[in-house]
């Protein structure tokens, strides 16, 4: 009997400890769990984590410095993707064994060379000959959240010369960067500027892939006809000058748009004369600066002019161009494309910069008044410098007053178009263009006396038929070799930094755009002609 309680009592211990060891395993195993969690969340807290791609997406030193939040790392400046086209097993365009992937991938190459001097961020689609699907060249860029995405490439077929294509509905910033893209460009030297041009050869309203798809301010540029001889000489010869003014272009468009809110730095200031890239007046007005020196306070007459006429000008190019100074200068501080396209359409009695090395030549653009003419009226009197002022007929017919002071102070008066057509003169027939100029023009001398004879076309869209028009109605035409963001009456540019800008871009020769809606241009008018005075400069209005 004793026997048997006892071995139910072992039975009784052994459940017991049984029991105990199950309960202890339990506790450890719940404390290795937590240890084990605890360690996982220090390691994820304080290490290196790698993605997918093998980043490093969070700084151990960011978290040991003590920076407790988990956030992207800001991107530090201007970030640009260069696509070289084609690559790998599409040679693109070809021309006697010249292949366009070989061509894209070495200016491309060069073009990253020049930025990076510049501290410029640059993402390349392709560094070698790698083949690439569009969609995988926007996805880098896209990726890398650039701020520009420019594609170079090359055409063949019966033409020449450079353009550059964009979006076929491009904002200002778009249309700026590939306006200044193409001026530079066209300031190296091309065989033909042909401008830049919206959707596609097919279509204006539809797109080039990677202009619809990558989400920066994008364009493409042709690099000239592979087939064409002298494109070919001026690729291989310009190749590292076209690298330079496409990386200009690119910096300058991102100051301006991005930059201190001056429209631009003053080592490569840019402004494009057409209704999207910026350089317009808010009063649907604008264009160049004109030149006009008033010989006497007491003219106020105007001047009539007899140019040879040209003749047959419907078999003239009559291609839409916009003007803009561009980004590049020579010696003497002038902008290259300005002495290119005076040399080449001079004979147009077209006018990109004065003749006299002593002068700068001071224009003001007038289509709505902000109140500010009366002032800068008054600067040059009590400086004794004449200016030009650009009107439209709305505005002579809202501002007599304003108007018979300009002719009885001795300024000249210069024609601006009736209308002022937002897409230009080359938009409208040869006749309308003609009434454009000629309607105003007898506006002004039924009511003022005055014969105007120089013409600033609206938006600064021209054509060689626009030019030869200008030139049949006796005008000359002119245009100018600096501007800059002044026109936005809600957002005017600070004046210690406009005036710099002003000084800094100051040449022999130099035609002055401003817009006379401009506070900040009112404001710094007298100090500006002081300075350039100081510099040796004869401050006065274009003749």
């Amino acid at each position: 009997m004793s026997t048997r309680r006892e071995r139910e009592r072992r039975k009784k211990l052994k459940r017991i400890r049984n029991a105990i060891s199950a309960a202890f395993c339990v506790l450890v195993l719940l404390l290795v769990l937590g240890i084990v969690n605890l360690l996982t969340g220090v390691l994820e807290k304080h290490l290196p984590i790698i993605d997918g791609n093998g980043d490093y997406t969070i700084s151990i030193l960011e978290k040991l410095s003590g920076d407790k939040e988990e956030k992207e790392p800001d991107k530090k400046g201007l970030t640009v993707c260069i696509d070289a086209g084609h690559g790998g097993k599409d040679n693109g365009s070809d021309y006697k064994n010249r292949y366009e992937k070989d061509d894209t991938l070495a200016l491309a190459l060069a073009v990253q060379s020049y930025l990076q001097e510049k501290d410029v961020n640059v993402i390349m689609t392709r560094s070698d000959d790698t083949f690439l699907k569009l969609s995988e060249r926007c996805d880098i860029a896209n990726e890398a959240e650039a701020d520009y995405y420019v594609s170079l490439h090359r055409n063949t077929g019966e033409g020449y010369g450079v353009e550059t294509w964009v979006y076929s509905g491009a904002n200002e910033e778009t249309m700026g960067l590939a306006g200044n893209i193409q001026q530079g460009l066209a300031g190296v030297g091309v065989q033909r500027d042909r401008d830049v041009k919206k959707g596609t050869q097919k279509s204006s309203s539809k797109d080039y892939y990677v202009n619809s798809h990558s989400h920066m301010p994008s364009c493409i540029i042709e690099m000239g006809f592979m087939n064409n001889a002298k494109d070919n000489q001026l690729f291989d010869d310009n190749k590292e000058a076209y690298a330079a003014a496409i990386g200009d272009a690119i910096i300058a468009t991102y100051e301006t748009y991005h930059g201190d809110g001056t429209g631009g730095n003053t080592e490569a200031d840019t402004s494009i004369g057409d209704t999207t890239t910026g350089d317009i007046d808010t009063d649907g007005t604008s264009g160049s600066t004109e030149d006009s020196t008033a010989t006497e306070d007491t003219k106020n007459v105007g001047e009539v002019i007899t140019n040879q006429q040209i003749a047959n000008v419907e078999a003239l190019d009559g291609t839409c161009q916009n003007w803009g100074q561009g980004v590049n200068f020579d010696e003497e501080n002038r902008p290259i494309g300005v002495v290119s396209y005076q040399e080449k359409y001079g004979d147009y009695q077209a006018n990109f910069i004065g003749a006299d090395e002593k002068k700068i030549y001071l224009t003001f653009d007038e289509g709505y008044e902000y109140g500010c003419t009366p002032q800068i009226l008054d600067t040059l009197k009590e400086k004794g410098v004449k200016a030009t002022f650009f009107v439209t007929e709305p505005y002579a017919k809202a501002q007599p007053e304003l108007v018979q002071r300009m002719i009885d102070e001795g300024h000249e008066i210069g024609n601006h178009s009736v209308t002022h057509p937002s897409e230009g003169l080359p938009s409208q027939s040869l006749e309308q263009q003609k009434n454009e100029v000629m309607e105003n023009h007898q506006y002004i001398k039924d009511n003022f006396g005055y014969d105007m004879h120089l013409f600033r076309f609206p938006a600064g869209k021209f054509s060689d038929q626009s030019l030869a028009v200008v030139n049949n109605c006796n005008y000359k035409s002119v245009f100018w070799s600096f501007a800059y963001k002044d026109y936005d009456v809600n957002n005017q540019p600070g004046e210690s930094e406009a005036l710099q800008k002003l000084k800094d871009r100051m040449h022999p020769g130099a035609i002055y755009l401003l817009h006379a809606e401009s506070t900040t241009n009112t404001a710094i008018l007298g100090r500006f002609i002081d300075a350039a005075q100081v510099a040796g400069y004869e401050v006065v209005a274009f003749q």
